[in-house]
C-alpha cells in the first residue's frame, strides 16, 4: 500500500506541475495544443483537474496546489513502511529535485492519459515523452535559474545518469541539446511498478540472491568472521570492504552467511565476466543499480587477473558507480590491488587467510564423512595439502567419483584417490623450466646404509607432521620463516640421490620436478633471479617438490668481489638464500660436492642426508634387487663374487644389470654370472677404472 500511495503522490505531483506550466503559458499568451489534432483545453483541464487557460490574473491557486503536491510527494516517499519510490531516492542519494524529475517521468508510464497532456504541452502529438528542456521548464516554474538547476541534474556525473535511472536519447540533427528525449529506464519503471525483473545487461555477469548457507557451516577463524561482520555493520555510512585471500577460502561465502543471518540479500558481480562480455560501464552500472533496487549488498568477485592491471574503464565504472550509492559494497579479491585502494574512498581492508590444519581437517570431514574416508586419511591430506575450502570440495568430489567408479557398492576412497584428486587441483607452468619425474619408488626399493635411511625417514616425518607442529603446537611463532621442507642429498655419483628424491616426493604426496638449470641460469644480469622467482612462484601454487640436481652449480659459495661478474654472481646466491627462507614447500638439493655449497645454504637447509658408497653387503643386495621378477636368472649366479669384485655405486650397478640383461636377451637364455662379469667390466671401463 505504501508503494501505491507514493506512486499516486508522484502522479498527483506531475499533474499539478503540468497544470501550473500550462496555466502559466496561457497567461503569457503562449498557447499550446494548436496543432490541429482536436484536443481542447477543456479535455486537458479535465485530465489535470485544473483550468489551463487563464487569460489574466494570478497563478496563486496553481502554486498552492503544486506546493501541496510536492510536500505530499516528499511525505509519501519518506513514509514507513518504505515505498519503492522512497527506496529509490534513499539508495541513490537523490535530491528533492531528482525525486520530482522521476515523478514527472513516471507519471505517463502509470497514467497513459498524461501522454496526451505532454503532447498537448509540446504542441506535437507525435511526441508522447518529454525532452530535457520541457522537464526543465515544467519544474523550473518560469525561473531560468531554477530551470538550469534542473538541467544540471541530467549531466553525466549526476546520480540520475550515473546510476542509470534515466536514459537520455541522442541529439537530433539541427536541434539543441535541450531537445534530447528523456525517459525513465525500463528497469526503474518495472521496479516502481513492483515487478521483479532483471536487466539483460546483468545476465551472465551477476548472480542475484545469496546462497543458503549459515554461519554454523562456515569453517573459518571466529575472529576473522567477527571482523567481517563488524565491517559490514559500519554505522557511519554504507561500508566499502575488501576481503583479500586465496581463491576458495570462503570470502564471498562468509559474507553471504552473515547477510543471511541478517535477512539481507546480495548481488554478486563477476568482474572477469564483465571484462569478457564488454560494455563495462553499462554492465557495472546495471549491476550496481540492481543491488540498490533490491536493497542488497553488492559483491565484486574477482580472480587473480583482477588483482593486477585492469582496464581504466573498469576502475572508473566502479569508482563512479559506487559514489553516493547507499549500498554496502564488498570486494573479494586475492590481493590488495593498488588500483582499488585508489578508486574507493574509506575502504576497509581485511585479510582472509588460508585455513589452518585443523580447519582443513574439518572441511575434509564435511565433504567426505565416514564411511567414505577415515580420520587417518583426512588427517594425511589435511596436513599434506594447504587447500582452501573451495579446492577441498572439488578434490573430494573427484576422489569420491574415482572410488565410486572402482566399486559402486563400496565407494570408500583411498589415500591414492585423495592424492590423485589433489594433484589435479594444481595449475602451474613448471613444465617450461623443469622436468616432471615419476615417483614410483617405495622404501622396499632402497638399499642404503642405516644412518641414511634414518635421515630420510626424519625428512618424511617432518613433512607429514609439519602442519601439526606449526599450527597445533604453536611452533609457527618460533619459526617466522624457513618453515619449508628442505634437504641436501650429498654423496658420490650413483648413490641413489635422484631415486631418493622420487621416493620422498611419493611419500609426501607431491609431484617431483627436476629443475632444468639450462633454462634457469642466464648470462644477462637479473634474468637468473627472474627465472628462479618464476619457479618458486609456480611451485608454491602447485605444492611441487623442487629438485635441484647438481645443486653446487647454482648454490655455489659466494666469492670475494673482484669484478662485476663476482658481484652479480653473489647477488644470485643472495636471492636464492632469501627465496629459500620464504618458500614453504619442499626443496631437495642433490650434490656430489657438498663442500662446494655456500655455507649459508647449509645453515638454512633443515636436513642434510649423506650418501656413502655401498659396502659389500649392500652391493650384494643391490645386484639382486636390480632384476624384475620376470627376468630369467641362472640358479648359480655368484652374487657374493660380484659384490666383492666390483666396488660400484647403485647407479652403476643398475646400468651393468641392464647390460647383462641385454646380452642374455640377445642369446635368448637366462642371465648368467659371465653376463654379469662382462657387463660389470664394461661399466668399470667407462668409469675409468680397471679390475
Amino acid at each position: 500500500m505504501a508503494t501505491l500511495g507514493a506512486n499516486r503522490a508522484a502522479v498527483d505531483f506531475a499533474r499539478a506541475a503540468l497544470a501550473r506550466f500550462l496555466a502559466a503559458n496561457a497567461q503569457r499568451g503562449k498557447l499550446t495544443g494548436r496543432s490541429g489534432f482536436g484536443v481542447s483545453g477543456e479535455e486537458i483541464a479535465a485530465t489535470l483537474g485544473a483550468s489551463v487557460e487563464l487569460p489574466a490574473g494570478s497563478l496563486d491557486a496553481e502554486d498552492v496546489r503544486l506546493r501541496a503536491a510536492a510536500e505530499a510527494l516528499r511525505v509519501a516517499a519518506t513514509s514507513k513502511p518504505e515505498p519503492l519510490l522512497g527506496r529509490l531516492a534513499r539508495v541513490f542519494s537523490l535530491t528533492r529535485t531528482d525525486l520530482q524529475i522521476v515523478s514527472l517521468l513516471l507519471a505517463p508510464e502509470l497514467e497513459h492519459d498524461l501522454e496526451r497532456v505532454i503532447s498537448y504541452a509540446l504542441d506535437d502529438f507525435t511526441r508522447k515523452r518529454p525532452d530535457l528542456g520541457f522537464v526543465a521548464r515544467v519544474l523550473g516554474g518560469g525561473d531560468d535559474t531554477q530551470a538550469d538547476a534542473v538541467l544540471r541534474r541530467f549531466q553525466d556525473g549526476a546520480p540520475l545518469r550515473r546510476h542509470g535511472i534515466v536514459t537520455v536519447g541522442p541529439q537530433a540533427p539541427e536541434t539543441s541539446s535541450a531537445m534530447r528525449p528523456v525517459r525513465l529506464a525500463d528497469r526503474i519503471v518495472s521496479f516502481l511498478r513492483g515487478h521483479d525483473t532483471v536487466d539483460e545487461l546483468v545476465h551472465g555477469i551477476a548472480r542475484i540472491g545469496a546462497r543458503r548457507v549459515t554461519l554454523d557451516e562456515i569453517v573459518m577463524n571466529p575472529e576473522i568472521v567477527a571482523r567481517i561482520r563488524r565491517a559490514l555493520d559500519h554505522r557511519s555510512g554504507p561500508p566499502r570492504v575488501l576481503l583479500a585471500g586465496p581463491e576458495g577460502v570462503g570470502r564471498s561465502l562468509v559474507v553471504e552467511a552473515i547477510l543471511g543471518a541478517q535477512g539481507k540479500d546480495c548481488v554478486k558481480i563477476d568482474l572477469p565476466g564483465v571484462l569478457a562480455e564488454g560494455r563495462i560501464e553499462e554492465r557495472i552500472a546495471a549491476a550496481l543499480r540492481e543491488a540498490a533496487l533490491r536493497d542488497a549488498v553488492a559483491i565484486f568477485d574477482g580472480g587473480s587477473a583482477i588483482d593486477k592491471d585492469v582496464p581504466r574503464a573498469l576502475v572508473l565504472a566502479i569508482s563512479d558507480g559506487i559514489e553516493d550509492l547507499a549500498v554496502p559494497i564488498v570486494f573479494t579479491l586475492t590481493t590488495h590491488p593498488t588500483w582499488l585502494v585508489g578508486a574507493v574512498a574509506s575502504l576497509v581492508e581485511l585479510d582472509v587467510p588460508s585455513p589452518t590444519f585443523r580447519e582443513r581437517l574439518t572441511l575434509w570431514g564435511q565433504v567426505l564423512p565416514p564411511p567414505l574416508a577415515t580420520e587417518e586419511q583426512l588427517e594425511t591430506v589435511a596436513s599434506r595439502y594447504a587447500f582452501t575450502g573451495g579446492v577441498i570440495k572439488r578434490a573430494a568430489g573427484r576422489a569420491a567419483s574415482s572410488a565410486e567408479l572402482r566399486d559402486p557398492e563400496n565407494p570408500a576412497v583411498t589415500i591414492d584417490d585423495l592424492g590423485d584428486a589433489a594433484r589435479l587441483m594444481f595449475s602451474h607452468r613448471l613444465g617450461a623450466m623443469a622436468q616432471r619425474i615419476p615417483t614410483g619408488f617405495t622404501w622396499a626399493d632402497l638399499v642404503l646404509q642405516k644412518d641414511t635411511m634414518d635421515a630420510l625417514k626424519e625428512v618424511v616425518r617432518f613433512g607429514r607432521y609439519r602442519a601439526f607442529l606449526l599450527e597445533e603446537w604453536g611452533f609457527a611463532a618460533k619459526l617466522p620463516y624457513g618453515r619449508g621442507v628442505s634437504a641436501i642429498l650429498a654423496g658420490p655419483p650413483g648413490t641413489g640421490k635422484t631415486m631418493v628424491a622420487q621416493l620422498l616426493a611419493r611419500e609426501l604426496g607431491y609431484d617431483l620436478y627436476r629443475i632444468d638449470l639450462s633454462q634457469v641460469v642466464n648470462k644477462y644480469i637479473g634474468e637468473t633471479e627472474k627465472n628462479l622467482a618464476k619457479i618458486f612462484d609456480e611451485a608454491e601454487s602447485s605444492h611441487a617438490v623442487l629438485f635441484f640436481d647438481e645443486a653446487d652449480s647454482l648454490f655455489a659459495k659466494r666469492t670475494e668481489v673482484k669484478s662485476s661478474n663476482d658481484r652479480y654472481a653473489n647477488l644470485e646466491v643472495n636471492y636464492l638464500l632469501q627465496r629459500m627462507e620464504t618458500y614453504d614447500g619442499v626443496t631437495l638439493l642433490a650434490t656430489n660436492l657438498e663442500q662446494g655449497l655456500d655455507e649459508a645454504f647449509k645453515r638454512r637447509v633443515r636436513f642434510s642426508v649423506q650418501f656413502e658408497l655401498p659396502e659389500e653387503t649392500e652391493r650384494r643386495e643391490l645386484w639382486r634387487s636390480m632384476f624384475p621378477p620376470k627376468v630369467p636368472l641362472a640358479p648359480d649366479i655368484d652374487w657374493d663374487m660380484m659384490a666383492r669384485k666390483f666396488e660400484m655405486a647403485g647407479g652403476y650397478i643398475k646400468k651393468a644389470a641392464l647390460r647383462a640383461a641385454l646380452i642374455a636377451a640377445e642369446a635368448k637364455r637366462a642371465i648368467t654370472t659371465s653376463d654379469l662379469l662382462e657387463a660389470a667390466r664394461l661399466e668399470y671401463r667407462e668409469m675409468g677404472r680397471v679390475i
